[in-house]
């Protein structure tokens, strides 16, 4: 009798390494709550983009996609942020970034974030959002309920107003050095990338 060979399992994992302990962390985790199509996995790694691509090696074997999170920041200055992203490429693992911090993507829950700001300049435009809110709230990057309350039900807003921004800053870069060029994102004040992790993720539920 002939060998019957059942289907090779679906790998469903989707996992997101981030070293932002607090505000990354906790805002995906709550975004699990929309229901991706995949098992979703938040790991927090106390480690720079370098070691956040090493940690993401561990998880490629039994994934679907396997993403870092990561802030600009002085990564690029202090030479780090090149040799991440030619790892993170060579692995196949995907990056999300912020320019440059993690704030410009909250940020783009109520504008498409396109000024040059310092994070002195991020934290003063988000109390001032909710502010607008609520009477005398204010951001704190440690507050769940914050992000819960005030973020999370506009992440469509902010996918799209995010997305408008990279596009302009992508369109410029292309026409400047042409396709086949890294861009700069190092550059790129203010702009994230992180709209193309939640569309990645494929939620379910509005």
């Amino acid at each position: 009798m002939g060998r019957t060979f059942g289907k090779r399992p679906t790998r469903n994992e989707f996992y997101i390494i981030t070293n932002g302990k607090n505000t990354e962390y906790n805002y995906f985790d709550l975004l699990k709550s929309k229901r991706s199509i995949y098992d979703v996995k938040i790991i927090f790694e106390n480690a720079d983009p370098v070691g956040l691509v090493r940690a993401a090696t561990r998880y490629l074997p039994n994934s679907n996609q396997v993403w870092i999170v990561f802030d600009i920041d002085f990564t690029f200055d202090d030479g780090r942020l090149v040799p991440a992203i030619t790892e993170a490429e060579k692995y196949h693992i995907k990056y999300a970034f912020s320019n440059r911090a993690f704030e410009v993507w909250l940020i783009s829950h109520f504008e498409k974030c396109e000024r040059e700001m310092s994070t002195d300049d991020h934290e003063r435009l988000l109390n001032s959002y909710l502010g607008k809110k609520k009477a005398g709230l204010k951001y704190d990057k440690t507050d769940r309920e914050l992000l819960k309350s005030y973020f999370i039900p506009d992440y469509k807003k902010a996918t799209e107003n995010a997305k408008v921004v990279y596009q302009k800053w992508m369109q410029r870069h292309l026409q400047k050095y042409g396709e086949n060029s890294r861009p700069e994102i190092w550059k790129w004040n203010s702009c994230t990338s992180v709209y193309q992790l939640i569309e990645a993720l494929q939620l379910e539920k509005p």
